[in-house]
């Protein structure tokens, strides 16, 4: 019986193919290393406030200690009017740096259903990939 040899001829076509997969797979890779990165999905939390009251951001209440230093979290509330009734998206920063993640607030005109509850907390955390 004849052995044949295994030769590997690779194309321009080919090795543009191979290195197409490798920077798809990099990029992958990458947004596994810093899920709050992931260009690919977005992760919105929720809180609400009344009229005039800026809500209490706190990274604490979305993120895990462990895994972030919570120092680096900031909320950019710079496009937010607290003194008018709605909702607000508000980005959340990482060590100055924006992430995939934003707080959906909602302002509103009573306190009536404000009040949380650490099941609320909880339950307002629920997270959203588009």
């Amino acid at each position: 019986m004849k052995q044949r040899k295994f030769h590997l001829h690779l194309t321009l076509f080919g090795t543009l193919v191979l290195a197409l997969v490798l920077v798809l797979l990099f990029q992958t890779l990458k947004g596994r290393a810093e899920p709050i990165f992931d260009d690919n999905t977005t992760t919105t939390y929720y809180a609400k406030t009344v009229l005039g009251t800026a809500p209490d951001l706190k990274a604490e209440r979305y993120f895990n200690k462990e895994t972030y230093d919570l120092s680096g979290f900031t909320f950019d509330i710079s496009q937010c009017d607290w003194n008018i009734a709605g909702t607000y998206r508000v980005p959340v920063m990482y060590d100055g740096k924006k992430t995939n993640c934003v707080v959906q607030v909602e302002v509103r005109a009573s306190g009536e259903d404000i009040t949380e509850t650490a099941s609320d907390i909880n339950e307002n955390a629920v997270l959203r990939e588009q």
